[in-house]
């Protein structure tokens, strides 16, 4: 078995040096690290993560920790994550904080006891309790944040996209196509942190003096059913029992939109005809649904590698961005 002396023998170099190349640190000659890497390749050389971490307190894991791995945008997210952690040699701990029984805080805190390096940290809404809690122990591992949980908190790290400029682009489309009826699904009051996709939809109607129609605002309640495309389907028969029905939609994620065309189509009401829908996200399946799904695509697994990337230079010392906002593109498909 390959051992870091060999590694350093066949290099010419020190145990230490060949730890520091392991370990990312910045202060090595770039020929001192090649020379380390040819050996590790050469000698088919993997470092026991196990053995470093008694030594450097580091286990090479992180954490995404999500509200609920169910979502199929969290696994696209996963993958963007892993696509940069196992490049530098880190494994992911996928946490789903939605259906266990203790809080987030209580999760967490069996999280740090296993000494993970970092968390890339996701949630629908956050408390002042749990925003002071995550502040606290981000002075002890760093965290990245993939929205903006903690508002205008300069210190801390994110990564998102603009669900504001985003909806409103889409409102604008939408007038364009000649709709000027429109209405909006939101999620539950739980999900807080993508209420900014709704003001952006308010302010397009604004940008052409179009007022906000409180009977076309649909807010689906989640607390007893986490299948969101039954939630979908539970907001179009509203629109259907209305005499008067918006001829357009823009929904909070792509899941309440096929939910939306489903129920759409099982009411006889015509998509895109009658009325148009756009979703949020571009997830794989809204391109499968019948008729296809016009949607707002966020480059989630780029959201993720981005994360991950940030994660990492932090913990190798680098400097890094404290923002990475993304720009949501408009994926026009039949729905509309």
């Amino acid at each position: 078995m390959t051992t870091i002396f060999d590694v350093a023998k066949e290099a010419g170099v020190s145990k230490s040096t060949v730890s520091r190349v392991i370990n990312g640190e910045t202060k090595v000659k770039k020929e001192t690290k090649d020379a380390v890497e040819a050996a590790i390749k050469k000698l088919n050389y993997s470092p026991s993560y196990m053995a470093q971490a008694i030594r450097t307190r580091r286990t090479h894991t992180i954490a995404l920790v999500v509200p609920e791995y169910s979502n199929i945008f969290y696994t696209e997210m996963f993958r963007g994550v892993e696509d940069i952690a196992l490049k530098y040699g880190y494994m992911v701990m996928v946490c789903n904080t939605e259906r266990h029984a203790m809080s987030e805080i209580e999760y967490t805190n069996e999280l740090l006891k296993r000494n993970i390096d970092g968390i890339i940290y996701n949630t629908y809404r956050t408390d002042d309790e749990m925003a002071d809690y995550l502040r606290h122990i981000s002075e002890r591992i760093p965290i990245v944040y993939m929205n903006k949980t903690l508002g205008d908190d300069e210190n801390y790290v994110c990564v998102y996209t603009d669900g504001f400029k985003s909806s409103r682009k889409a409102v604008q489309y939408l007038i364009d196509k000649g709709k000027h009826k429109l209405g909006y699904v939101m999620n539950s009051e739980d999900v807080s942190i993508i209420e900014d996709r709704f003001e952006g939809f308010v302010q397009g109607l604004k940008d052409y003096g179009l007022e906000l129609n409180k009977k076309w605002v649909y807010r689906v309640q989640r607390e007893n059913e986490p299948d969101y495309i039954k939630l979908g389907r539970d907001a179009a028969k509203y629109y259907a029992s209305l005499k008067e029905r918006p001829d357009g939609i823009l929904t909070a994620t792509d899941m309440l939109a096929i939910g939306c065309v489903k129920g759409f189509n099982e009411s006889r009401i015509k998509v895109p005809d009658e009325i148009s829908v756009i979703g949020f996200d571009n997830i794989f399946v809204s391109a499968l649904i019948d008729p296809p799904l016009t949607t707002i695509a966020q480059p989630v697994r780029k959201m993720g590698q981005a994360a991950a990337e940030i994660l990492i230079s932090t913990l190798q010392g680098k400097k890094t961005q404290n923002k990475v906002v993304f720009e949501g593109k408009l994926i026009v498909r039949e729905t509309t």
